[in-house]
């Protein structure tokens, strides 16, 4: 992907999800953070080309994991005229080409569960289902309990290593820098790994000992800080027990997603 500009890339990236089930359209300043953020490389990631003109775009990058070399595909799409002619097909079996020349052991992904003929193509390529996981919004509120005290952790070494096999690329603390221990009367109750700014909220890691019970306590301490802002559950396994509790709270459902993972 490298071998365009910046302007290029996200030319091709906005006109080939222009029409994606989810808003995917980035400027490039959003495109470039998205890369750093989430480890995907220029140099790993492909393009590819119909007679000259750019016509589909993927996006990879590779981790180690407990000694492992992992990958991650953070995007694919094909420009709308060039569908139906076997061009993502073609993008990934030559992305698992590299994936073999770098020693990457295995490859995840998330599809749209609504991408039929996406999930249709990963499945006939090898990939097999992770975990079904969903995204909800909604904005914080007044939950009329008594919010958990928040600790910043600084050093995130120690939470690294809890982390499970299945925990989705982007959910990892290596994409995110916000780690706070959950306390109520001077006893630890789980931690959470989260992203925030003046005007949202995203979880990404919700670690409490009885989720569906503490939910709202936890979100009344994020309120008691930033107030009715939004806030965003990314990822999370559809089966979490207190996804009924925030959804009963006014969060919606924005979409579910595949996870899905290949040995290479």
């Amino acid at each position: 992907m490298d071998t365009l500009s910046l302007k290029e890339q996200v030319a091709l990236w906005n006109e080939a999800f222009g029409d994606y089930l989810v808003p995917a359209v980035m400027t490039e300043a959003s495109f470039t953070a998205r890369m750093e953020k989430l480890q995907q490389s220029p140099h790993e990631s492909l393009i590819a080309k119909v007679e000259g003109e750019a016509a589909a775009i993927i996006l990879t990058g590779t981790r180690d994991f407990k000694n492992t070399r992992m990958a991650w595909i953070g995007g694919l799409a094909v420009v709308p005229r060039f569908r139906k002619m076997g061009v993502s097909r073609q993008l990934l079996e030559r992305l698992f080409v590299g994936y073999r020349e770098q020693g990457v052991a295995e490859s995840r992904l998330e599809v749209i569960s609504e991408n039929v003929p996406a999930l249709g193509l990963y499945q006939k390529l090898g990939y097999t289902e992770i975990n079904e996981l969903i995204y909800l919004t909604g904005n914080l509120q007044d939950y009329e309990v008594v919010g958990y005290q928040l600790k910043e952790v600084s050093d995130p070494n120690d939470y690294i290593a809890l982390e499970e096999d299945a925990l989705p690329w982007q959910n990892r603390i290596a994409a995110h820098h916000k780690i706070a221990t959950i306390w109520r009367k001077e006893k630890q109750l789980g931690y959470i790994v989260y992203g925030a700014s003046d005007d949202n909220l995203i979880l990404l890691q919700v670690r409490l000992d009885n989720a569906p019970e503490q939910i709202l306590d936890l979100l009344q301490a994020f309120y008691d800080t930033y107030g009715g802002i939004s806030c965003a559950v990314f990822n999370e396994v559809v089966t979490s027990e207190y996804i009924p509790v925030l959804l009963d709270k006014g969060f919606e459902k924005i979409a579910t997603q595949i996870q899905m993972r290949k040995i290479i």
